[in-house]
Parts: structure tokens; sequence; C-alpha cells
């Protein structure tokens, strides 16, 4: 499953955040975990050429060698919780570096502190993050500064949360949560959001239109119906579902979460134009940026 871990850090993202949540990853797939870290270095002095280019050769050496003891303490770290670890650099930036590396690497999971997010918008500008998650082809664990009073009660994903659409590729979606849930004994619960529908007529380009009294009841019981069905229709683990109502949907499924205690989030990757345009597109990048639990994006395909 996730034989080659990839943990993405600037050094400064409080990579000590991905400790427990690394730990069960490596109780369950036994896997060899690399810490990858972009050295600035002389990165910026690329229109050096001839004698003055061999000057950056030594400020990437500098760097190099300025940045390796808290990489090596880090390792330690790591390999004190019985995790077998190494340790990658290059020079150059983050944003640019990343792909190429997981890729070279033969990546299968990249997990990634963070402080905060940027804009999802379609630029690919400033976020590392949302450039993997987007452009990526494997899945990633993102674990941010929200997670720091949980991190020290966290002890495995036992509870999943998944926020569910019905929209084209969910069963898709499904399938990959229901992998992982069984791959470690998890119990996975389906959500859905639902908006209350306050008012009882619609405006048309052909005037007012009355709506039934009873369509918001009518609504969530088709949802309901829904959601029941998609939750039967998980075998390999203990499956819940609940119907969400909440004119905020990103909101409703962090509140409900931190309700329940979930021990992780499965969402689908906000790249995909069928969820970047829908309602779940905005719960998961609402989600990603502020979790106070691991938020995992699976991508089609990921347990082959």
């Amino acid at each position: 499953m996730f034989d080659r871990v990839l943990l993405l850090t600037d050094l400064d993202d409080k990579p000590e955040l991905t400790f427990g949540p690394l730990q069960a990853i490596s109780q369950v797939c036994s896997n060899k975990l690399l810490i990858f870290h972009a050295v600035r270095g002389s990165s910026d002095l690329f229109y050096l050429e001839g004698e003055a280019a061999k000057v950056r050769t030594l400020i990437d050496q500098q760097a190099q060698k300025a940045v390796q003891p808290r990489i090596d303490a880090l390792v330690s770290l790591f390999e004190a919780r019985g995790i077998s670890t190494g340790a990658v650099t290059r020079i150059g930036s983050t944003f640019d570096l990343a792909l190429p590396a997981i890729s070279d690497l033969m990546i299968d999971l990249v997990v990634i502190p963070q402080e905060g997010y940027a804009d999802f918008t379609d630029r690919v500008s400033g976020s590392t993050t949302a450039r993997i998650l987007r452009e990526g082809e494997v899945a990633v664990l993102t674990i941010n500064h929200h997670f720091q009073k949980r991190s020290e009660t966290w002890n495995g994903f036992h509870r999943c949360l998944m926020p569910h659409s019905f929209t084209a590729g969910g069963e898709q979606r499904l399938a990959g949560a229901e992998q992982f849930a069984a791959e470690f004994g998890s119990r996975l619960e389906l959500v859905h959001v639902v908006q209350p529908i306050h008012e009882q007529t619609l405006q048309t380009p052909e005037g007012q239109v009355l709506l039934p009294k009873d369509l918001h009841y009518q609504v969530k019981s088709r949802l309901e119906s829904q959601l029941s069905e998609a939750a039967h229709a998980i075998t390999k683990v203990p499956a819940d579902w609940r119907l969400l109502e909440d004119n905020k949907p990103g909101s409703g499924v962090m509140s409900y979460a931190d309700r329940a205690g979930h021990d992780l989030i499965i969402v689908p990757p906000i790249g995909h134009t069928e969820v970047r345009n829908t309602v779940l597109g905005n719960v998961v990048e609402h989600v990603i940026k502020h979790a106070r639990v691991p938020v995992l994006t699976l991508r089609k395909g990921w347990e082959r």
C-alpha cells in the first residue's frame, strides 16, 4: 500500500505533528520514510556563468552543511519511534522540486505538515501543497497546526470520516476510502451536507414559483436514502452514515468531525473537475485548510 512515504518539510513547519500519524502508518505498512528538504542554496544565482558560476557550488555545500544537523536530528526522532527513515536534500525551491522528487523516488504517499494554506485558485502560485494536490498522482496526507492540541491524545486511524457526494466518480472514491479503512482496521462514516431551504418561493425569469411546503423534507428523505445505500454497499469495514444540515457545508463537516471524535478525514483530490466545481469541492478545500485531524486525499486507483 504505502511502501514509500515522503515527508515534505521546510523544517520550520512543525514536522513533529506528523510523528503519531506516520508511526500509525508504519505499523501497518512497514514502509520506508524519506524526509525531503529543498535547500535554497544558490538557486537564486542561476544567472551566473563561467568562473563566477563556481561560487554556486561553494554556496550549495555550505547551505547543505548548515541544515544537515537539523535533518539528522529529525531522522533520529523518527527512528526512535521505530520508523525506518532516510533523508533526501536537493538544491532549489520546494515548489519546483517536490513533484519531480515524488516521481523520481517512486513515492506512494506524501505527508505535508502545514502552518496554514494560501488560496486554492486555478493559479499555480505560492502554495506547494496546493500544487501537489492538483497535479500529483499519489495520495497526500496533510496535517496542519490545528492538529496540535488533538495530537496529544490521538492514537491511530480508528474512526474515518468521508464527505460523500453523488456525482460522477463517487463510487470509485468510496472504494478507495473503504480499502484504506480495511487496511487500518478503521470504522468508516459517510456524511453529506444539505443546506436548509428557508424560502417558500423561488425567483425565476418567468416570475415567482411557489415551492412545496415539505420540499426540504423531500430533499432530506431522498438524500438519506441514497446515503444509506452507499453506506450499506461498504462490506469490508463497519460503516455508518449521517446527513448533516448546515448553511456552510465545510463548517458542518468540520463541526461534526470534532463532536464525533473522528481521527481522519478522507477527501477526493480537488484537481478533478467533477469535484472542483461542486459543493463537495468547497467542502474539501475548507477541510484541508482548517481540519483539526489529519486529512487524506486519495486518488483513483491508489490501492492498486
